[in-house]
């Protein structure tokens, strides 16, 4: 036992004298903090837009006292908000005509539904609006629900009425038992929801480029947006009805005025949709 113990006492003293040779530490490999790349962030998704000028080819939608057609007025801007969203990163953007041709007014939302894919995305449809009064002037900006006013129904009568020169029209649309089940569908979809949310931003922005009267967020059961799966709005953007709001909607000025004031509200409204998930049905606002 003593033996032991000196040859133990002999081994601590040969590793601490001076000179010894000690053995070696394990070795921790750190890496250079410059060659460790960044953790991925997580990309935001592609968000698409469908612009849809209303309208068109045989079909000139409501027509000016000065000859004015809703058709052209509405691809002007449609065009005009295509160049303004084509600078905006990770948005897509589509047309559903980008000339004079006609295309029935069922396949439009059809067409947006298709384009969007499992993506993000909204659709926008662009209008003029015309009265008997021919008084009546400003801006108007629908979603997709049942109408609740007189005018309300008759400005649906209106973009829902097949055209002059044939095709497919939806006159029916506002009577249409089915039209019930899309709606309580798009509720449950909680596209209801955020329609009327892009229609807020919408007239907002339209309110504040448009000199004639800020008329309101207003809703109807328009055939163009019913089978949209995805945010939709409807754009009224004056009465071609009026002489002064004609000269209005024909001025190139007034048609980049309009596609700007919609091209926020678009950017804008994406700053919120789709909702991050654990986030409330109105993205927390």
């Amino acid at each position: 036992m003593k033996g032991r113990l000196v040859g133990l006492l002999a081994l601590v003293a040969l590793v601490l004298a001076p000179g010894a040779v000690r053995p070696a530490a394990a070795q921790v490999s750190v890496p250079d903090p410059r060659l460790v790349a960044p953790p991925m962030a997580t990309p935001d998704p592609v968000r698409v837009v469908v612009i849809d000028p209303g309208h068109g080819g045989y079909d000139p939608g409501s027509v000016g006292p000065e000859g004015v057609e809703e058709k052209d007025v509405a691809l002007a801007v449609g065009l005009a908000l295509a160049r303004a969203l084509d600078t905006v990163p990770d948005l897509e953007v589509h047309l559903t005509r980008d000339r004079d041709v006609s295309i029935p007014i069922w396949e439009r939302g059809d067409m947006a539904t298709r384009l969007k894919g499992d993506r993000p995305g909204v659709l926008v449809s662009i209008h003029v609006n015309s009265l008997d009064d021919v008084n009546t002037r400003g801006v108007e900006t629908y979603f997709l629900s049942q109408a609740r006013t007189e005018h309300e129904r008759r400005v649906a009568a209106l973009e829902n009425s097949p055209p002059a020169g044939g095709g497919d029209g939806g006159a029916s649309v506002a009577s249409d038992p089915g039209l019930a089940f899309i709606l309580n569908e798009l509720r449950n979809l909680d596209y209801m929801h955020w329609s009327a949310d892009l229609a807020g931003s919408v007239q907002e922005e339209l309110a504040q480029v448009h000199p004639g009267r800020n008329r309101g967020v207003k809703q109807a059961p328009l055939a163009v947006i019913t089978n949209a799966l995805m945010p939709g709005v409807l754009v009224e953007l004056g009465f071609v009805s009026n002489r002064a709001e004609e000269r209005l909607l024909s001025d190139p000025d007034f048609h980049a005025d309009a596609a700007g004031a919609l091209a926020r509200a678009v950017v804008e409204f994406f700053g919120r949709y789709p909702p991050r998930t654990g986030e409330s049905a109105d993205g927390g606002r």
